[in-house]
């Protein structure tokens, strides 16, 4: 995991990148516009690339075409390797070579770069959860929507991909 510590500069970055209400398919409401944002805002400065920003993917890494996944937690908790990571199944067939997983702190205090893992490689391990079911590896939380979910401790080092 690579920790970062967002700066102003980055987040008013990312709150103009999605001046949209919320993305089609968003399984919370617009909530994760700024998070998700925010996620790849970090990557693509972390790593010195530029945004791709199409349907498929955000940025070209190394060639590869990569999907950053943001999620937000309780500012104030460390992430842990067990937490769960989701990808909706309205995105499940997004076109890119890689996914990387980034977590925030609510209030965008730090932000870690949890990993890498392939799109092939990561359906074929993750499990599907249908929205209201009670969420397999985290019990006492439901999925809100249908979708696809790993922990982080399946991702590649966050170094490369």
């Amino acid at each position: 995991m690579i920790q970062l510590k967002p700066s102003n500069d980055q987040i008013e970055r990312a709150k103009r990148l999605f001046d949209f209400k919320e993305l089609n398919g968003s399984i919370t409401n617009g909530e994760g516009n700024l998070p998700g944002a925010m996620g790849e805002v970090l990557v693509a400065d972390h790593y010195g690339v530029d945004h791709a920003n199409t349907y498929d993917y955000d940025l070209i890494l190394k060639g590869k075409k990569v999907d950053v996944k943001a999620k937000s937690f309780k500012a104030g908790l460390t992430p842990r390797k067990s937490w769960t990571l989701n990808v909706s199944s309205f995105n499940s067939k997004q076109a890119c070579d890689y996914y990387c997983f980034v977590g925030l702190a609510s209030d965008f205090s730090v932000g870690f770069i949890y990993g890498f893992i392939s799109s092939d490689h990561f359906h074929e391990v993750a499990v599907f959860g249908k929205e209201g079911e009670e969420d397999v590896f985290s019990p006492g939380f439901t999925y809100r929507g249908d979708c696809y979910n790993i922990r982080i401790n399946n991702l590649s080092p966050p170094k490369t991909c």
